[in-house]
This record gives C-alpha cells, sequence and structure tokens, in this order.
C-alpha cells in the first residue's frame, strides 16, 4: 500500500529528530512506523510483533549424481 501525504510528513518529521514516534498521532502511527523501518533499511523486525502469519518455507533439495563428486579436483 502506499503512504498518503500524511503518514509521509509525519515518515520525515521522525527521520530528521523533530518527532518521535511517540508523537505520532495514534491512528496512523503503525504506518509511519512501518515506513519509517522500511525507508532506514531495517530487515530484522526483532521485537516488533507482527500479526500476519510467515508463509512456510519450502524446503529445497539438493541434487547430486551418485559416483560423481559435487566439485571437480583441482590440479589433476
Amino acid at each position: 500500500m502506499k503512504p498518503n501525504t500524511r503518514i509521509l510528513d509525519y515518515t520525515a518529521l521522525v527521520q530528521d529528530g523533530v518527532l518521535t514516534l511517540d508523537d505520532v498521532p495514534q491512528d496512523i502511527a503503525k504506518e509511519v512506523t512501518k515506513w519509517v523501518r522500511y525507508l532506514s533499511g531495517v530487515t530484522d523486525n526483532g521485537m516488533v510483533k507482527d500479526d500476519t502469519p510467515a508463509p512456510a518455507p519450502t524446503p529445497t533439495v539438493q541434487k547430486t549424481t551418485p559416483g560423481k563428486p559435487l566439485l571437480p579436483k583441482v590440479g589433476d
């Protein structure tokens, strides 16, 4: 979802240090927090609780052919 102008304005004020996230109105605090984290490059959620369930990881199976080594020997 794209943020509206009000959310972007508060996001810019928080990033500039003019306001803290506690000063943001409660009706948009969650969205401002999300965009501040996104624009600052935070990828680890850490202590933030996310209500949406994460998709189950799909297992990866490495294919090997019997009798052949995975990597060729170097220098032979």
